[in-house]
């Protein structure tokens, strides 16, 4: 049987268009932010979005920064909501269980770079934990799928775990895009692990410089 195609671009699919725009202008009433600049993604390709996580409503202020469709690494908690679900599916989102090793959701997300889908990942693990707490699957993401890696900083957004709260709660939110890096390919002489806490670290470090 034939697999549903995500479109990779916001104006690919007339109902993608629409969604797009209905995001925006959520954005700009309730959370006071419209992306001015050029799209800081690239038109196509397999990329990591890599970004800190404020709000619940980060996803949607992120999307409204650029025309390509961004697939989430999701809470499954959040996935399972049932009018959103029909959404997430559409944007070729992937949800993960929190506290396990989830390696299908691994698989998934780097099977979606390969396709030439923009990912994004949120490697706090949750809601405001901070960049100190930056999980090693990030590194992996980077490593394995080769896919150039985008930093991402979201200010502003409502800092509640609630995503009811989030969503209706006005704010004032801005997000900011850093250079793309690429990860050093797979080196057969270093161990895995080694390598991907060093790319974990400079991304990190990139996230905390933006």
């Amino acid at each position: 049987m034939k697999t549903k195609r995500t479109p990779v671009r916001a104006d690919e699919h007339p109902v993608d268009h629409i969604l797009w725009h209905i995001n925006a202008i959520y954005c700009k009433l309730f959370h006071r932010f419209v992306w001015q600049g050029p799209d800081p993604i690239p038109k196509e390709g397999g990329v990591l979005l890599v970004c800190n996580h404020r709000s619940s409503v980060d996803p949607f202020i992120l999307s409204a920064s650029t025309r390509r469709i961004i697939s989430f690494l999701i809470a499954e908690e959040y996935y399972r909501i049932p009018f959103l679900r029909r959404l997430f599916d559409r944007m070729g989102c992937i949800p993960v269980r929190r506290n396990a090793d989830d390696t299908s959701a691994v698989r998934k997300a780097l099977r979606a770079i390969k396709e030439g889908h923009l990912v994004c990942i949120f490697p706090e693990g949750g809601i405001g934990k901070g960049m100190d707490h930056v999980k090693q699957g990030v590194g992996y993401l980077a490593l394995r799928s080769g896919a150039p890696v985008i930093p991402a900083k979201i200010t502003g957004t409502p800092c509640s775990r609630s995503i009811w709260i989030s969503l209706l709660k006005r704010s004032r939110s801005s997000v900011s895009f850093g250079p793309p890096y690429y990860p050093t390919p797979v080196q057969k002489a270093t161990p895995i692990r080694t390598q991907i806490a060093m790319v974990t670290d400079t991304i990190t470090d990139t996230l905390k410089a933006l």
